[in-house]
């Protein structure tokens, strides 16, 4: 929150990630539409349809932990356009923007008001953050090769 006039004006869950990533030594740049597009469409090529049924994947606090030890220094942080096929992802509007990443990995449980992913380009493993995080079971971490 940031001081206006004597009054108290929370910051933007966008502006909240960028200081947290800035303050965490990462170098980002926000996706634009098209980018965010495609990124968003190579993830559901991949994780469309994985969390239907009952997947191998970690959740809550597994998936936090399993995410945290990921060796990743470039990735990517994209908020979903619509819901996901098995999980509580349900869109409302845009709370973060979309971003390119280079440096560590941070915890991002604090932005579980948006709806969003986080992996690397090759799409090797996600982590999923939606809404309902440590309240119906997220977030969710699953790697490519435990649905193949």
């Amino acid at each position: 929150m940031a001081p206006y006039g004597g009054l108290v004006v929370a910051e933007s869950a966008d502006e909240a990630l960028r200081n947290d990533l800035d303050q965490s030594g990462v170098k980002w740049a926000v996706l634009g539409d098209s980018l965010r597009k495609e990124a968003e469409t190579a993830w559901r090529r991949v994780y469309g349809h994985a969390f239907l049924g009952r997947p191998r994947l970690r959740h809550g606090v597994r998936a936090e932990h399993e995410y945290l030890q990921q060796r990743c220094d470039h990735y990517y942080i994209v908020p979903f356009s619509t819901g996901v096929p098995g999980l509580p992802v349900h869109v409302l509007g845009q709370a973060i923007a979309a971003y390119e990443c280079h440096g560590p990995l941070i915890d991002l449980g604090l932005f579980c008001n948006a709806e969003f992913f986080v992996a690397p380009p090759d799409f090797t493993w996600t982590m999923v953050h939606t809404h309902e995080n440590h309240g119906f079971g997220g977030p969710y971490f699953i790697r490519v090769d435990w649905i193949l």
